[in-house]
């Protein structure tokens, strides 16, 4: 089986890779999955029991459970591997996903126990995201910064066999081949082409069966009777971030409240992603569970007229060169953005609408993803980003949150915003359904309301498949299928 991708493919390591991409969802288990209906399901723990005071989570590790490299996969391995991922930026500060979690401890020779400082309904979300993928940490401790690379260590249905940025190649594993069905692919090779023609003509290809994102601006392929094509609102959000510490203000709430009103987000879908996806004005994307449960309407944005204003009362003029400014600087402002073909064209549009109100974006297009996180790092001015997650509320907080500032979290544009971190606290410590949904609600209108960065839309994830692969396809709120489900009518 072949699949073709549209970015250049990463290290393979959940832990210190700089995105995940579909082979490593190949390679290795995570302890929940999440199921059609979002709620958790067995991974690599076969089963789970929750205290009565729903302050201790037990999780039992399949016993038949080996990685690749035939080391068996035990409770040791499991809460070394949790430990790795928990500190992956230094012991200083735990990923920001683990803020529930006081300790993990093994009981036993099979049992992975978690102990939260407060109930958390949400800990199946830290249990089944992908960067908290099970790798062998013995593997991971001998060939240091080759893991990923020359190596990849995990206990999923595929094993590595080769990789580089441009392709990898996978085999299944000596134990998914004991219980393997008839149809399951014995190897399947990822190709990246960031080029959007080029992933169209790809389809052409009589042993192309999966292509990611198969479309060219505004055209669609024409499928012939062999493929079909999935969609669905992707699990993402495309965001402006102003830097907080830049001297021209944007640590100033009333500043990006000011710039935000010009952002016009149906054009931006329009103009920019050709109609492809969602121009809800919130941080938590339309096909998140918790999108219904906030009114983007309840806050409105400032008009233009009220934004004009604003900028004239806290001392903005217009330069000659139409430009905004004040105390001798400018809005011209430096912008740092993913070099990919999306990404262009939301620059382009975003740059035409803010140009309107006497703000230039200056477009530096840098490479993702490693290239682009460390230029965000550095601190420049203003940068365009996109978050692809699966739960949208634990994304935004490791974006913005005052804590996720620095190692261990997103928020590189240095927002300090006390009352979406009151909010993010209320949402993490709720104990109920209904409570997550007032508290996520809450947390909405508190982020439109304070706009540590500015939402500005989300795609429409596009897949193509040929009809004789089953078992792969979208699932809402999910980033990729599950390769162990995959069956073929060319593989024995």
């Amino acid at each position: 089986m072949e699949e073709i991708f549209e970015y250049r493919l990463t290290k393979l390591d959940p832990i210190s890779g700089d995105h995940i991409d579909p082979p490593s969802v190949a390679i290795y288990e995570t302890l929940l999955t999440k199921d059609s209906a979002g709620q958790p399901a067995a991974g690599l723990a076969e089963s789970w029991q929750v205290s009565a005071n729903q302050l201790t989570w037990q999780l039992r590790i399949r016993r038949d459970a080996v990685f690749h490299s035939g080391a068996p996969c035990d409770a040791r391995a499991v809460l070394e591997a949790l430990e790795l991922c928990r500190w992956a930026a230094g012991p200083e500060r735990q990923i920001w996903y683990w803020d529930p979690v006081d300790q993990v401890r093994v009981v036993g020779d099979d049992v992975v126990e978690v102990t939260l400082l407060y109930p958390c309904p949400r800990l199946p979300v830290l249990l089944w995201g992908t960067h908290t993928a099970i790798v062998n940490p013995d593997s991971r401790l001998r060939h240091g910064e080759e893991f990923g690379v020359t190596m990849a260590d995990g206990t999923g249905p595929y094993r590595l066999v080769a990789f580089s940025p441009d392709e990898v190649r996978v085999e299944l594993s000596q134990q998914a081949q004991a219980v393997a069905r008839r149809g399951t692919p014995s190897t399947i090779l990822w190709r990246s082409i960031t080029n959007p023609a080029e992933r169209m003509n790809a389809m052409s290809l009589p042993n192309v069966d999966v292509v990611r994102a198969p479309t060219n601006g505004s055209q669609t392929p024409e499928l012939d009777s062999s493929w079909r094509l999935d969609s669905q609102p992707e699990s993402s959000q495309i965001y402006l971030a102003l830097n907080f510490a830049d001297p021209r203000g944007f640590g100033d709430r009333d500043i990006r409240r000011a710039v935000e009103a010009f952002v016009d987000r149906e054009e931006l879908v329009q103009a920019a992603l050709f109609g492809r996806g969602d121009a809800r004005r919130s941080p938590v994307p339309v096909a998140d569970e918790f999108a219904h449960a906030f009114d983007p309407q309840t806050v409105p944005a400032l008009s233009h007229a009220d934004a004009r204003s604003t900028l004239e009362l806290l001392g903005f003029t217009r330069g000659v060169d139409g430009l905004l400014e004040r105390d001798g600087r400018s809005l011209s402002i430096d912008c740092v953005v993913q070099d990919t073909s999306v990404f262009r064209s939301i620059a382009n549009v975003l740059g035409q609408q803010l140009m309107r109100a006497g703000v230039r974006l200056d477009f530096r297009f840098v490479e993702p993803f490693e290239d682009f996180y460390r230029a965000v790092e550095s601190g420049p001015a203003s940068f365009i980003s996109k978050w692809l997650w699966p739960d949208a509320m634990e994304a935004i907080m490791g974006f913005s949150r005052t804590t996720c500032m620095g190692a261990g979290g997103g928020n590189w544009q240095g927002a300090t915003t006390a009352r979406v971190d009151a909010a993010f606290d209320r949402f993490l410590q709720a104990d109920s359904h209904d409570a997550l949904l007032a508290a996520s609600a809450d947390a909405q209108r508190v982020f439109m309301t304070e706009l540590p960065y500015i939402p500005l839309c989300s795609e429409t994830e596009t897949l193509a498949v040929r009809r004789r692969v089953e078992g792969f396809g979208l699932s809402p709120r999910l980033l990729y299928p599950a390769y162990s489900q995959i069956t073929t009518e060319d593989s024995l």
